[in-house]
Order: structure tokens, then sequence, then C-alpha cells
């Protein structure tokens, strides 16, 4: 125990828990007669029986009547449960039975179980009674499925609960069941509170700190209950409350529309340009969608001239890529034009979104631009074609570095003991490297600017490319050229 409280601290909930089943354990090895609790119990576990002195020679039993039940014997060996007391009866009055059943709700968080509210009963149309019970109040229900999934219950026939009554308006009070047998628990109490429902209720408050907490993109549902625990420290929410939780407050916010048709509300409401298309068998399955917003449309009136199309690899929950439309100031700087969701990279799907940039520029009166930059998809290439037949196709500087490092990492022989000519990579178009597949250090190469030191590797070989392609005057694309003709032709010796 003294580890664990240096390690986690004697303010956490799991050290209290720890220590709760240490003095249960220590109480029990008592009763039954066994030595203290040292660090040798924890190799075995506690037995659940006391021990029984070994005898030489078996004593006579006399025949035990079928009637008794095994079950009584071992509950006599058992311990028994520390009583949980009642709550103060009459007590003091509630302004109603909500305030009351708060009221006995956080005594019995305190002592160890939970109350749930039944039997309600109206007099004259109005609520003048209600049952609190334990609950574990009745017997286990008899199983409604098929058997596959064997259900636990809460329930172990516990008969405690206590009555709540209406004594005039605005004035509730408690009272003890006729019955005495319902003014005691038969279980023990509950090591931790997260146990019971009622103690996990979703207040207003802790409500309020999960959805601020929600709208951080990635953020985890244990990180929103580390959030929880600690600006509402009485709170015992588990792990699924919260995932719970945010699935009822998202339900909310898209007020009864799926997801899709939440967001063409949304671009209805807020009058932002979109076009979207719907499968023919199934009217509700989207199958694209390309918007924009108003300020990128002003940004794209006055830089028309170039325009990139570019799928990104960002998926929503319904695996659909994210497609970018990209436009180049007079200062060389990028603005978003357009974006849209497809259903598949194919012609068809390219052929939507192409189709669908220009009617957005005929709808906003945007001239045709001049050059359409790709990373040279031939589906992506075709739909564009045919919709801007007249605009000339440019390939993309980043694209095209990306393939010189992916070839030339191919390509480069560091050892020769693998091939024998440098020409044994040329069948190597199958590689399961691809451009996503690059380093960090390969990355870099591919964004950063030209560096003055060239090392002798295929990192080399792209920036003397990059020299190549970024050569400000014709004087220094001819030297950059020799360069890169001296180092392949003739390499230094190493």
């Amino acid at each position: 125990m003294s580890i664990v409280q240096e390690v986690i601290g004697e303010g956490r909930r799991l050290t209290i828990d720890l220590a709760r089943s240490y003095e249960r354990v220590r109480e029990w090895r008592e009763r039954w007669g066994w030595s203290p609790l040292t660090s040798e119990a924890y190799d075995t576990p506690p037995p659940y029986s006391p021990p029984h002195t070994p005898h030489t020679k078996p004593p006579r039993i006399s025949p035990v009547p079928e009637s008794i039940n095994s079950s009584s014997i071992r509950q006599s060996l058992s311990p028994a449960y520390e009583p949980i007391p009642n709550p103060t009866i009459p007590g003091n009055p509630a302004p109603s039975a909500e305030a009351l059943f708060s009221l006995v709700n956080k005594f019995a968080k305190e002592n160890g179980f939970g109350i749930v509210r039944r039997n309600a009963y109206s007099y004259k149309g109005r609520r003048v009674r209600y049952s609190f019970q334990c609950d574990r109040f009745g017997q286990p229900g008899a199983p409604k499925g098929a058997g596959i999934r064997k259900r636990k219950s809460r329930k172990c026939g516990c008969q405690w609960m206590v009555i709540a009554e209406a004594v005039k308006e605005g004035r509730w009070l408690l009272r003890h069941h006729e019955n005495p047998e319902h003014s005691q628990h038969n279980h023990d109490r509950s090591i931790t509170s997260s146990a019971h429902p009622s103690h996990r209720r979703l207040t207003t408050p802790v409500r309020a700190t999960i959805e601020s907490t929600s709208r951080r993109v990635g953020i985890r549902a244990r990180d929103v209950r580390a959030v929880v625990e600690q600006q509402h420290p009485d709170t015992v929410f588990t792990q699924r409350d919260i995932y719970n939780a945010r699935a009822v407050i998202n339900r909310e916010k898209l007020g009864g529309y799926t997801p899709t048709g939440s967001l063409i509300k949304l671009f209805d409401e807020l009058k932002i340009p979109y076009l979207v298309k719907w499968d023919a068998d199934q009217p509700n399955r989207l199958l694209g969608l390309v918007w924009t917003f108003p300020y990128c449309l002003q940004t794209w009136k006055r830089f028309p001239e170039v325009i990139s199309f570019d799928n990104t690899y960002n998926t929503n929950r319904f695996k659909l890529p994210l497609f970018q439309a990209t436009g180049q100031t007079c200062l060389g700087t990028v603005f978003n034009a357009a974006f849209g969701l497809i259903d598949n990279e194919r012609r068809e799907g390219f052929q939507f979104l192409a189709e669908s940039i220009r009617q957005l520029m005929e709808q906003h009166s945007i001239r045709q631009p001049d050059v359409i930059i790709t990373d040279y998809d031939n589906s992506m290439k075709a739909a564009l074609n045919h919709q801007f037949s007249n605009v000339q196709q440019q390939l993309c500087i980043h694209h095209i570095i990306s393939n010189v490092l992916l070839k030339s990492k191919q390509k480069w022989i560091s050892k020769r003991k693998s091939s024998s000519s440098p020409s044994a990579s040329d069948d190597e178009d199958n590689s399961s490297e691809t451009q996503i597949q690059h380093s960090a250090p390969d990355k870099q190469v591919v964004s950063d600017s030209t560096s003055d030191k060239i090392p002798h590797t295929y990192r080399g070989i792209v920036l003397m490319w990059k020299r190549v392609i970024f050569a400000e005057t014709e004087e220094a694309h001819e030297i950059a050229w020799r360069e890169l003709l001296g180092a392949l032709l003739y390499p230094p010796l190493s």
C-alpha cells in the first residue's frame, strides 16, 4: 500500500478503491482466523471459507437431510455484511420530489448504494407519492433473448425502500414502509460509486463541459473524461458515459436530420453555394458534393488564371475522400477556391467534380482558367479535358519532385551486393514505396528550398534537380544542368 500511495498518490480514486479492498480482505481474514495480512498473502488469493484443521481419522458424520440447502451452510461460513444505515426519516422537508430524490441519492452515494424512483401515485391530477428503492431491488428478470449472450444483472434480491410523500403543496417528506423487511439491505456497500447509474446522471454543468471540450478536433472520450473529473471532482463518470453523452449531444445538434441532411440544411441557411449528387436507387445516399464560400468566390474572381485540382488523403466518417480546388494569387500564394466530396476516384467521380466546378464558375461569372494543374491522374485529366477542352493542363511541381525522389531512391545503389549493374532496379516500378510513404528527411528535401551542400546520395540528385527547375536565369539553368549531368555520368569515387 505504501508503494501505491507513493506512485499513484493518496487523492486518486484508484488508491481509495484499493485501500477499501485491502481493508475488506484484512477484516475477512481476521474473522476467519487467518494470520494478519502481509506481503506473502498476495501470492495466493484468500480462501472463501475458513480453514479446516486436518484430521488423521475421518469423523463420523450423521446423515444430512436433503432439505438443507448447501448455500445456507456457505452463508454461515461467510462474514456478515456490514449494515448500511438508513437516511434520516422524516428528515428535512424538500420543495419537490426531485429535490428529495437528490438528497436521498447523495446519502446513498456516501454509503455505497444507489436508488431509483418507482411506483408513482397521483391524486386529483397531482403526484403525491413515490417509492425510492435500492437499484438492486428485486430478483433478476428472465432473459428475453435467445440466450446467446449472457447478460448480467445488478439485482440481488434486495428489498430496501422508503416512501416519499407530499404532505402538502411544496412539502415532501420521507417515511418508512409498513413492511419491516424493506428497511434494510441484503448486500454490502459498493467499492465505488460508479457502479450505480443514479450517481452518473448527466447534469447541466457536466453536459456543458463535455460539449465545449468535444469541439476540439480529434479529442478522445478518455481525454474528455479527464477534463470532467478535473472540473467536477464529485462526478464518477465512466468512459462509456462520455461516449453516450457525446452521442446524445450530436443527435440534438442534428435536429432529427441525418448528418448529410443536416449539412445540406446548414448550407441553405447560410446561403453557401453547393451542388449535390444523389444515388438514383437510394435517394438518401450521397454520391458527391461540391461547395464553396463567399470569401473564396471573391478571391477566385480576382485570380482565375490558374487553378489546381487534387484529391487529399483525408476522408470523413463515410469514407468519402476530400477534393480540393486551389488557385494562385499574383504573389504566388495559394487560396482555396472550392471543396468537394466524392464516393470514388474513378472517371465518373471526377466527371461530377469537374462539371460542378464549371457550373459554379458559370453561376458566379468567373472566367475560365488559362492553366489547370493536376497530379497526372489519368481519370482526372480525362474528366477535366471533357469539361475544359480549351484549357492547358500542366503537372504539379511538387508531384514531379516527389516522383524524382522516388525513382532516385529506387535506382540508387548504396551497396553492390544486391545487384550487379545500375539498371538492376529498372524493373522495380511495382515497388511498395509510394509518394505518401516518404520519410521525414525525404519530405524535407521535397518541400525545402535548395541547399548549398549537395550530398552524394539520392537526396543529392533531388537537390540538383531542384536547382535546374528553379533556376532564375538561363545561365544559372545551364550551369545547374551541366552539374546534374556531371554527377550522373561521372560520379565521385567512394
